[in-house]
């Protein structure tokens, strides 16, 4: 373990331990070796080492302070910065944020944010479990951890400007991709990614915006993209591109703007307005859930709902109506 995560580790001990109860310095001293020798397997630390901890952790806003009772000096912890102040619905609503992710419990982040919150926040461990009053029903991906950390890569890649390749499926045919990603959009429960593929000649992205579906990769993994040359090269030639002249180029907020998700037509989008009414209980829904920005009300009584949606014309609208059966009407 490296020194700074060393001394991270010791400033989590100490506010643990400190949280739990008023200690000497000897009781400080001796109950933080015993957990750094029994849980991490490190060599002890220092009085020395200890004191600096300390001045750390009050240079850094806690308000460590010491008080004499019965004779003896105990460290209190009285204090935190600003910044770790929670207000009280932060407190009620962070716990229903992690039942939020209870699809993603199993993933090392998850169970970090939720050590975190126990070890900085003062939270239990019963506190931060919401169940059985919130339950949340969203349907588990397959292999929802690796989607994740694909498009934490994807990401990553897209930052720095640098072209991926990866194996994609597509009608039962497996190749290997090269683009430039722009942007991962996770809708209706799938994951998608948006960029525009690299000419094969010049290397450079062809301006096209194309979409492809992030479960289709058959290794959940992205690569560095390379040029391919005959002359052999002592390393490999790397792919980059400028995000934003692509971004641009691509015209990938206008093409989204009116897409319900992620679909638009590739040589010619048509807008529609469609004229929808909607009755029973996909009233409720329509009310509360707005599809589009585009999205308008107008009509309502106890009967009916009628809406307003312009976005491209194509086959997402059909996808989405579809799920409400004859509760829902084409006016148009």
């Amino acid at each position: 373990m490296e020194d700074i995560s060393k001394k991270r580790l010791y400033k989590k001990i100490v506010l643990k331990l400190l949280r739990d109860q008023k200690r000497t310095i000897d009781e400080l001293l001796s109950s933080l070796n015993s957990i750094l020798i029994n849980d991490y397997g490190l060599e002890p630390i220092s009085r020395r080492t200890l004191d600096r901890a300390k001045e750390s952790l009050l240079e850094n806003g806690y308000e460590i302070v010491s008080r004499k009772i019965n004779g003896r000096n105990y460290f209190v912890l009285e204090g935190y910065p600003e910044n770790l102040y929670l207000t009280e619905d932060e407190k009620l609503t962070f716990p229903l944020l992690l039942g939020l992710l209870d699809t993603e419990k199993s993933m090392s982040s998850v169970n970090w944010l939720k050590t975190a919150l126990m070890d900085d926040f003062d939270y239990s461990e019963k506190e931060l479990n919401v169940l059985p009053y919130f339950v949340h029903v969203q349907p588990t991906l397959h292999q929802q951890d690796q989607l994740l950390l694909l498009a934490g890569q994807i990401i990553d890649f897209a930052k720095r400007g640098q072209a991926i390749q990866f194996l994609y499926e597509k009608k039962g045919e497996v190749k290997m991709r090269q683009v430039a990603p722009l942007q991962v959009r996770y809708y209706d429960n799938r994951y998608y990614l948006l960029g525009s593929a690299i000419d094969e000649e010049t290397y450079k992205p062809t301006n096209l915006l194309q979409t492809y579906t992030m479960d289709k990769f058959t290794e959940k993994k992205v690569y560095p993209a390379i040029q391919e040359t005959e002359e052999i090269q002592e390393e490999d030639i790397l792919i980059f591109y400028d995000y934003a002249a692509l971004y641009k180029a691509t015209k990938l907020e206008d093409l989204l703007k009116h897409s319900l998700g992620v679909w638009y037509n590739w040589k010619e989008n048509q807008l529609k307005t469609y004229r929808l009414k909607f009755t029973d209980w996909a009233m409720g829904i329509m009310e509360n859930k707005k599809i589009h920005p585009s999205q308008v009300v107008k009509e309502k009584n106890s009967d009916f709902l009628i809406v307003e949606i312009t976005v491209w014309e194509n086959h997402e609208m059909d996808y989405f109506l579809g799920r409400f059966g004859d509760k829902c009407e084409r006016l148009n």
